[in-house]
């Protein structure tokens, strides 16, 4: 996966998703939006094959980068957890 961060304060990133789709942007989007310090997580494209632009803010002096890579990190637990459930059966 290759990222192009746009914009990075104290309280908002913008980061560019080369190669993603909706299906991505929206899981990491709603995971994103589960932490209590997120104000806004939200992705746009331009034009319907342009790569997606990642936009959170925060409250509270969160790191958005941290709420990204906490948001990534679930996503993956739930992953790992899923693939084990099916292994087991």
């Amino acid at each position: 996966m290759e990222i192009k961060v746009i914009e990075l304060k104290d309280d908002l990133a913008r980061i560019m998703f080369v190669g993603e789709g909706h299906t991505f942007m929206n899981v990491l989007v709603d995971e994103i939006l589960k932490n209590p310090e997120v104000d806004v997580a939200n992705y746009s494209s331009e034009f319907h094959f342009t790569d997606p632009v990642l936009l959170v803010t925060t409250k509270n002096g969160k790191n958005p980068l941290d709420a990204i890579r906490e948001a990534a990190s679930a996503i993956s637990g739930n992953c790992t957890g899923l693939i084990e459930i099916l292994n087991n059966s």
